[in-house]
C-alpha cells in the first residue's frame, strides 16, 4: 500500500539540511503519477523546433504529462491542440509533416488546421449531430527562440517569462539560434527515475571522476565552473581547457577548437535540458520523460551552425554518446540503490550539487501540495 506524502515543511526543511528525498520519491508509482499530474500538465512542455513549423499545414506531435498534442502552422500562426480524436479518442496525427487536413485514422474524421470538424462519414443520419459540437480541443503554443513549446493550461505564464533570460546567456557562448539547422533525432530509453537522471545533470561534482573526456576537454575545477539558479531555468558554464585546444589532451577528442569557448548546459523545468560544447556552432536538447517510476523516455536532437562540417557533427556526436553511456551506467547504479531502500536519504554536498536541491524543492513545492 503507498505511504501518505510526507508533509512538505518537513522535506524542504531536511533539504535545506543537505539531506536528499527519500528513496520511495523514486521508485513509488503514486509520486510517479502525481508529479505527472502536477509537474508535466502544469507546465511548459518542449515540443520540436520551429523550423519544422514554417509552410502552412507543417505539423509536429508529442506529449505533455502523456496527453497526446499536436502543434500545427495555420493561416493564422501556430496552434496547439490536444491530439485526440473527438469520437473514440485515437490519436489523430503522427510524428511530424505536412497535412493540409488533421484526419483521425480510426474513422476517418477530419478537422481544419484550425481544429474544427469538418467531416464525419455517417453523420448526416444521426439525429442532432452538430460537427461544429465537437472541435479539437485547444492548448497553449509557444516559442522560445527556435523552440517551441505546450502548456495544457490557458491562464499560466507565459513561456518567455518563464525562461526568457536564458537567450541572452546562450548568446554570450557565441551560438547564433537562429542560424542552427537541424541534424538529427534520436528516441531512447533509460533505466532509472527520471529524477534521478536529471539530479545527474544538475551537477558535476562527478565530471572529473566519471567523465575522462568531458573533464579533458572542459575545465570542471569549482573556481571555474559555474553552476546558477536561475528561478525556473538554471545553468551551468564552463571554459574549455588549454591542453584541449593545443591538442595536448591525453584523452583523444573531438575538435574542440572553433567559434565556441564556453560550454553551456541549461536546465529549463520540468524536464528540458540544452547543451553547448566548445568547438564549432552546436547545440543539443534532450527531454526526458518519465516511464514509470523507474525508467525514463526521452528525445535527443542535435543542431549545428551553417557550413560545420560531418565529420565535426559525428566527432561531437560519438563524444556526446560517450558522455551519455557514462552518465546512464551511473543512474543506473543510483536507481538499483533507491530501490533497495537503505539508507532511505543520501546526504548533499550543498557547495557542489546546490542545483540538485533546487531542483528536489521545485519537485515537493508543485508534488507535496
Amino acid at each position: 500500500m503507498t505511504q501518505d506524502i510526507e508533509p512538505s515543511g518537513s522535506l524542504l526543511a531536511a533539504l535545506d539540511r543537505g539531506e536528499s528525498l527519500p528513496s520511495r520519491w523514486y521508485t513509488d508509482p503514486a509520486i510517479t503519477e502525481r508529479e505527472i499530474t502536477h509537474v508535466f500538465r502544469k507546465n511548459w512542455n518542449y515540443i520540436g523546433p520551429l523550423s519544422q513549423l514554417t509552410m502552412l499545414g507543417d505539423y509536429i506531435t508529442g506529449y505533455a504529462g502523456g496527453v497526446p498534442v499536436v502543434v500545427v502552422r495555420n493561416e493564422r500562426g501556430l496552434a496547439g491542440f490536444v491530439n485526440v480524436c473527438r469520437h473514440r479518442r485515437h490519436e489523430v496525427m503522427k510524428g511530424r509533416g505536412n497535412a493540409k487536413v488533421m484526419q483521425c485514422g480510426y474513422h476517418a474524421w477530419t478537422y481544419d488546421l484550425a481544429g474544427g470538424l469538418k467531416r464525419v462519414p455517417r453523420s448526416a443520419s444521426e439525429p442532432g449531430f452538430d460537427l461544429s459540437d465537437f472541435p479539437l480541443l485547444p492548448i497553449r503554443a509557444e516559442t522560445l527562440g527556435p523552440f517551441v513549446f505546450v502548456h495544457l493550461d490557458h491562464e499560466a505564464p507565459s513561456v518567455q517569462a518563464c525562461y526568457g533570460p536564458i537567450l541572452d546567456i546562450i548568446a554570450g557562448s557565441g551560438v547564433l539560434l537562429d542560424r542552427l539547422v537541424p541534424h538529427s533525432r534520436e528516441e531512447w530509453r533509460s533505466h532509472a527515475n527520471w529524477k534521478t537522471m536529471l539530479e545527474n545533470y544538475l551537477e558535476c561534482y562527478h565530471c572529473a571522476v566519471a567523465h575522462p573526456g568531458f573533464n579533458a576537454a572542459i575545465d570542471v575545477r569549482p573556481d571555474a565552473y559555474k553552476l546558477t539558479a536561475h528561478g525556473l531555468f538554471s545553468s551551468q558554464t564552463g571554459q574549455v581547457r588549454a591542453a584541449a585546444l593545443q591538442g595536448k589532451s591525453k584523452v583523444a577528442l573531438y575538435d574542440v577548437a572553433g567559434d565556441v569557448a564556453q560550454s553551456q548546459y541549461h536546465f529549463l523545468w520540468p524536464n528540458m535540458t540544452i547543451n553547448i560544447n566548445p568547438g564549432f556552432p552546436n547545440l543539443s536538447v534532450d527531454v526526458w520523460n518519465p516511464d514509470g517510476p523507474n525508467a525514463t523516455r526521452g528525445i535527443s536532437e542535435q543542431y549545428f551552425g551553417p557550413g560545420v562540417s560531418e565529420e565535426f557533427a559525428q566527432s561531437l556526436i560519438a563524444f556526446n554518446k560517450q558522455v551519455a553511456k557514462e552518465d546512464d551506467d551511473l543512474t543506473d547504479s543510483v536507481q538499483r540503490g533507491l530501490l533497495g531502500g537503505f539508507p532511505d536519504r543520501g546526504r548533499f554536498l550543498t557547495s557542489s550539487e546546490h542545483l540538485v536541491v533546487h531542483f528536489q524543492k521545485m519537485i515537493v513545492k508543485a508534488v507535496a501540495q
